[in-house]
């Protein structure tokens, strides 16, 4: 029977990527941490709704003009008009929490959740997804700035490369043995800004 390594892999991806600016520090049942949030919003204007095919052209930021399929499942498409603005923020947020052998850790959980705008509403949406999972640290390089992770009920070991050069030194705080858990969230939100 093989065991699951997606943890592992969730976990590794988190920390080669989470290296960017905009540390936090946090605190999370009682465990010191680190993280980086980043959000990105752009806007489009409407240059036309074709409400019989359900397709919006827009014109980008730089000009650049596209064409989307809005699905049966966007409600109020009627309300879009042209030279309205749509607007899209992106937020994606990791945190990465040390837990030495026997402290407490959450759950490996994934949640995932939407919501859009009621019927004769302004059309807008939004989605989110929450993804928390833990490895146990196997081996340590401070050298090469490395750590091995594996998930605590078995699988593959994992290696990690942390390029960050302030969470390389932390590493140092590390032992074999010790959990990192990742807390990786994501979320999207589409509105809509009626011209006026």
């Amino acid at each position: 029977m093989t065991k699951p390594i997606l943890p592992a892999i969730v976990l590794a991806v988190a920390m080669a990527f989470a290296a960017v600016p905009g540390h936090a520090q946090t605190n999370a049942n009682n465990m010191g941490g680190t993280g980086t949030t980043h959000t990105i919003t752009v806007r489009a204007k409407v240059r036309s709704v074709n409400q019989t095919t359900r397709e919006v052209t827009l014109v980008g930021p730089d000009g650049h003009v596209f064409t989307v399929h809005a699905g049966d499942q966007v409600q109020n498409l009627d309300k879009v008009k042209k030279g309205d603005t749509v607007v899209a923020k992106y937020t994606q947020s990791t945190v990465l929490v040390l837990a030495g052998p026997g402290e407490p850790v959450p759950p490996d959980t994934v949640t995932l959740s939407g919501s859009r705008a009621a019927p004769g509403q302004t059309p807008a949406a939004s989605a989110t997804s929450r993804v928390v999972v833990t490895g146990t640290v196997v081996g340590i390089d401070l050298t090469n700035h490395t750590l091995q992770l594996v998930n605590p009920q078995g699988g593959r070991v994992v290696t990690v490369e942390v390029t960050d050069p302030q969470r390389q030194q932390q590493m140092t705080r590390v032992a074999v043995g010790d959990r990192i858990t990742a807390v990786l969230t994501d979320a999207l939100a589409i509105s809509l800004d009626p011209v006026r």
